[in-house]
């Protein structure tokens, strides 16, 4: 079994590397395009006075946030850093600077594509099906669905499960079998998700990922910040080898740099820019403005950003720094390294902090990947949708312990396909827009029904 695994995971590889490159340039162009559209036509049209509710931003911040940040901010970023590390370059710590300047473009894609969807009432699934096709609708709902239960869902287990390992490890000696880590780690927490999901009571819901994420981000900052403190001699080390990774790249073939490819990558992971997620998780306050949603689901993605990218980055070039950490390495030898880096500066805080935000955070992206499975199929009955749910994150956690690898390069591969079709019907609903004298919705939004009636 272990072994087709491998030949798939290798299949996967290979394809990502393959439409990667060639689909960098008309993301970055057109994620360009709808921010600047969205910002100078529609943001100019429709201006709004209304302040920013605390109350209001609950609800969506703490589902957007709750979903984006979890144990894949660590694990996805370390795959990153181990891609870069097997290709050869020597200064992976450049891919913060690749990444910074990847998020400076997507992060606004964030703003922009919740402020449309909310300005037109429609979700992703519906105006990729107004200006693509209802085939193209399909592909994306099905692609996210397995993209964010199957792939994030995947990162989230395995997290857990690497962290219970070491803290079973460190405490009493011992050493978890594969069978042993899937009975008492993946299939408890296969158990409290379903159950709160279970329950169908949707206060429940949003105080479960309210109180789990809060307490999950601010235990981890306040982790990186002493770890910063006491790690301050590293900081003009790591700085530089930042600068000689970004002004030095290791570049592709066709010329594009991988660090700049692997960081918009995971940004796309960690942030879901472009992902069409954040007005999904809009959805949750309808009655806020177009700018107001906006700009709510843009808070949660850039605390994102941070914690992914940049702190799983410091903590991982001090590790190499101090050989606690190897690279190129499997998953769970990196990830094992990371965490003992985290103990080796901070001790037992450490282990404590790493353990309650792998949990927590892993738990709220699995109950943040339900609702969205609810809000792309909306029409489908509440039993058939918790269906659903529950025979993919069974796979997912099953994969977890047993074939990782081939999760983190199918990942790569939806990341495209859903990103992809996101991007292309915004900017043909912009360009669209564009070609009318005013901001009113263009004759391309409506449905291919009506057009041919």
């Amino acid at each position: 079994m272990k072994e087709s695994l491998n030949q798939i995971a290798e299949i996967t590889a290979s394809i990502s590397n393959f439409v990667w490159p060639l689909f960098l340039p008309f993301l970055v162009l057109s994620s360009l395009f709808i921010a600047y559209i969205t910002i100078t036509r529609l943001r100019s049209s429709d201006p709004s006075s209304e302040k920013i509710s605390f109350k209001k931003m609950m609800g969506p911040a703490s589902i957007s946030l709750g979903a984006k940040i979890g144990t894949g901010a660590i694990i996805g970023v370390l795959g990153s850093l181990n891609k870069l590390s097997n290709a050869g370059q020597g200064f992976i710590e450049g891919i913060v600077l690749w990444g910074i300047l990847g998020a400076c473009v997507l992060i606004p894609l964030t703003y922009s594509e919740t402020f449309i969807s909310r300005r037109l009432n429609q979700s992703p699934v519906d105006y990729i099906k107004h200006n693509i096709s209802r085939y193209a609708a399909w592909i994306y709902s099905l692609s996210l669905v397995v993209l964010y239960i199957f792939g994030f869902g995947g990162f989230q287990f395995n997290g857990i499960d690497t962290v219970t390992s070491i803290v079973v490890s460190k405490t009493t000696g011992e050493t978890l079998t594969e069978m042993q880590r899937y009975l008492f780690v993946i299939v408890p927490i296969i158990i409290v998700a379903s159950g709160i999901i279970l329950t169908k009571k949707h206060t429940l819901f949003i105080n479960s990922l309210s109180g789990m994420i809060g307490l999950a981000v601010i235990s981890y900052f306040a982790f990186f910040f002493i770890f910063l403190g006491l790690t301050a001699d590293h900081i003009p080390v790591f700085l530089s080898r930042a600068w000689a990774g970004f002004t030095n790249p290791l570049t592709m073939a066709i010329g594009a740099p991988i660090g700049l490819i692997f960081g918009l990558q995971r940004i796309i992971q960690t942030s879901e820019a472009g992902l069409g997620t954040s007005p999904l998780a809009a959805a949750e306050g309808k009655d806020m403005s177009p700018h107001n949603a906006a700009m709510t689901q843009v808070i949660p993605t850039a605390i994102t950003v941070a914690v992914s990218l940049l702190i799983t980055s410091y903590i991982t070039s001090y590790g190499i720094a101090h050989h606690l950490i190897m690279l190129p390495a499997d998953g769970i030898s990196r990830l094992s390294g990371f965490f003992n880096t985290a103990i080796s500066v901070t001790g037992s805080f450490g282990l404590v902090v790493m353990s309650v935000f792998a949990i927590l955070s892993g738990v709220t992206t699995l109950l943040g990947s339900y609702f969205f499975l609810t809000q792309l199929f909306i029409n489908n009955r509440e039993n058939t949708n918790i269906a659903i749910y529950m025979a993919l994150i069974v796979i997912a956690g099953t994969l977890a312990v047993f074939g990782f690898n081939i999760i983190f390069d199918v990942v790569d591969i939806l990341l495209f396909a859903v990103s992809g079709l996101n991007v292309l019907a915004l900017t043909v609903y912009l360009a669209a827009v564009c070609r009318t004298k005013d901001s009113s919705e263009p004759q391309s939004l409506r449905s291919s029904e009506e057009r041919t009636a």
